[in-house]
């Protein structure tokens, strides 16, 4: 059983693709036991799991994987529970998957709601189901091009496979109907009403009804706050994301540029991952009613100090299109499945789970001891148009053409303003597949690098889903992101391949930096 790279911080395992459900959640219970620490998640999909690892030493881990699959163990199949979801079959898309299957509208939702589904997997977005049991009359290829935004309750199938999209997101399947059933909550001690294993029946409807949206919590004030008086153009409380939770379908989300939210925390003081505020297009306009110490950084910055009653413009970013500011003391925010991160597609996290906007006021906590003097910067931007990824070949590497391969590795390809926390969007050159086929979704990971059917390269960022259905031809290596999530639209892009031990050693060698940055600011910090 093959133990493949997904990027330079997971590993894959592929099972082959008759598996039973059972072998794959199976594995998943052998791989609970003697859990390293450093292993941030498991996720299972139909005929593959996914073992996502932190720090640059992901061989230890690999063993532990194999050891795990040596042992092949039998386990008993998950019984699971048993749900009825109602639908209401007016989805955009019935007239199409009527047409490419010759059936008719009525047949089709006949033979959607007389079949019993399985739940293979959970993700693509929290609570999202994959699940098994389409009749094989309704099996259509996904959409050539996904929708920029899919309606939350969705109901739709694609590639032999049905699903529901819990909230507004990308994709492309084909939409039948709508549901109004809560798919994920994430304050409930089971945050996906849905899990592997579990049985769904459709049942159609000729309305619903959409349960009125809780509103999230809210962190009280306390006399050390920050007013908005002007948001920016997308400003989201963000920290180092909330890994732990890819089998529920939840991203680990978290800052897209983590390597200037590290910066920006260190130069004030702070814990690396504290809470803060990531800028995305233009900075926002704040008005500080307590002293404080501020850092924004793009790659590059220095600490700054702030009086009580001054007015801060950040609205002009220096070096890319996201900066991250960070203020001593951190912003503080109710934490929601254990960090502080705005996931704008799921809506939870941060403020509401949403960008900040004017009248906003954000709570900082008591600052620590930061570093001194204002003299100094840390960090190194090249300012240029263009920009060299590192990359890892792809899982689906091989699928694609000869001509696909080498426009990857040798052609430029430029950013385009469709890209967002999700992922960066790229035009160029096409990259087909040597065969047109369809592929069971499996997991995904930071930097993986999708090509929908319309041959134009998706690079997975920060809030990527978990799991998804387009090849891979490539996977970006951690180091590297930052330098695409500051690109701004229009950035010329060129790939090239590294190997495994290289991406692993730029791992080490970023956090030796990091380690002699500690160790300096650390001389520099004053009472505040």
């Amino acid at each position: 059983m093959p133990l493949k790279p997904l990027g330079d911080s997971a590993w894959l395992v592929e099972f082959p693709r008759e598996t039973p459900p059972e072998r794959v959640t199976g594995l998943v219970a052998a791989l609970a036991k003697n859990r390293p620490a450093r292993v941030l998640d498991v996720v299972p999909s139909f005929d593959s799991l996914a073992v996502h690892f932190d720090g640059a030493d992901g061989v230890e881990v690999g063993k532990w994987i194999e050891a795990a699959l040596s042992a092949d163990a039998d386990f008993e199949p998950n019984a699971g529970a048993e749900f009825t979801i109602p639908v209401c079959y007016d989805g955009p898309d019935l007239e199409e998957v009527a047409a490419q299957t010759g059936l008719s509208v009525e047949a089709v939702i006949a033979l959607h709601s007389g079949a019993d589904y399985t739940v293979a997997a959970v993700g693509f977005s929290p609570g999202f189901p994959y699940l098994s049991g389409l009749p094989d009359r309704l099996n259509v290829p996904r959409r050539k091009t996904p929708r920029l935004s899919v309606p939350a309750g969705s109901v739709a199938i694609a590639g032999g496979q049905a699903g529901i999209y819990p909230f507004a997101s990308p994709g492309g399947w084909h939409v039948l109907g709508r549901t109004g059933t809560t798919l994920f909550d994430p304050a409930n001690a089971r945050p996906a009403l849905l899990q592997a294993g579990d049985r769904v029946r459709f049942v159609p409807v000729e309305s619903i009804e959409f349960p009125e949206k809780q509103p999230s919590p809210t962190a009280g004030l306390t006399t050390r706050w920050i007013e908005v008086l002007h948001p920016g153009g997308l400003t989201t409380v963000q920290d180092l994301g909330r890994p732990g939770h890819e089998a529920s379908g939840v991203s680990p989300g978290g800052a897209a540029d983590r390597h200037s939210l590290r910066l920006a925390n260190l130069l004030v003081g702070n814990d690396e991952g504290a809470a803060a505020l990531e800028i995305c297009l233009s900075g926002p306009v704040l008005k500080f009613h307590v002293d404080a110490v501020v850092a924004i950084v793009d790659g590059e910055g220095k600490p700054r100090r702030v009086k009580a009653g001054d007015v801060v413009d950040f609205s002009k970013l220096k070096n890319g299109v996201r900066a991250c500011l960070a203020v001593a003391g951190g912003v503080r925010v109710p934490s929601v499945l254990g960090s502080a991160a705005t996931d704008l597609r799921a809506g939870f996290g941060g403020l509401s789970g949403r960008p900040l906007q004017a009248g906003d006021r954000l709570e900082i906590g008591e600052a620590g001891r930061v570093p001194a003097g204002s003299d100094w910067h840390v960090g190194r931007v090249t300012r240029d148009a263009r920009i060299e990824l590192r990359f890892l070949p792809g899982v689906q590497q091989e699928w694609f053409s000869d001509e696909a391969q080498r426009c990857f590795r040798t052609e430029t390809y430029q950013l385009t303003p469709r890209s967002d926390r999700m992922g960066a969007r790229l035009s160029g050159d096409r990259l087909d597949l040597e065969n047109p086929r369809e592929m069971v979704s499996q997991p995904v990971a930071c930097g993986s690098v999708q090509v929908p059917p319309d041959g134009q390269p998706i690079v997975l960022l920060a809030e990527r889903q978990t799991i998804g259905g387009y090849p891979q031809i490539g996977h970006v290596i951690s180091v590297d992101l930052p330098k695409l999530a500051r690109a701004w639209p229009g950035t010329w892009v060129k790939f090239r391949e590294v190997t495994w031990e290289e991406a692993q050693e730029l791992k080490r060698r970023e956090e030796r930096d990091f380690a002699w940055l500690r160790t300096g600011l650390e001389l520099l910090k004053s009472k505040p």
